[in-house]
């Protein structure tokens, strides 16, 4: 697939990954959000916690659950960081969720898909 066709899937993908997440309650606090650390796709707020979703536009789950890699973890967790400080929430906790669209009718949504231990520290 060429770059061009990738950046504009990825860009739709975003947008249906964050109208799912706004009928489930969420309120988006931006999005394709750029740090130091690199970008973050989706910034929300849910039950008093910020939520960082990252949105993969894949055929399968598993697909996209395995384009998260320990090291682009690792890059959200820092970039996550650094917006907590940049919007004063240092002391909210964070969750780091994934959504896969094109794996079916709806996004699949999972949350804390997974834990960055460091954060804090």
């Amino acid at each position: 697939m060429s770059r061009r066709r990738a950046e504009r899937r990825g860009r739709i993908a975003e947008w249906q990954a964050m109208l799912y997440l706004i009928c489930k309650g969420y309120r988006i606090l931006g999005h394709r959000l750029r740090t130091p650390f690199g970008e973050v796709d989706v910034a929300a707020w849910k039950d008093d916690v910020l939520v960082i979703v990252e949105v993969k536009a894949r055929r399968t789950y598993d697909a996209g659950a395995y384009a998260v890699t320990p090291m682009a973890q690792q890059r959200i967790a820092r970039a996550a960081q650094t917006l907590a400080g940049r919007w004063r929430l240092m002391h909210a906790p964070i969750r780091f969720d994934l959504v896969v669209v094109g794996a079916g009718w709806l996004p699949k949504h999972e949350r804390a898909a997974w834990y960055y231990e460091q954060l804090g520290a």
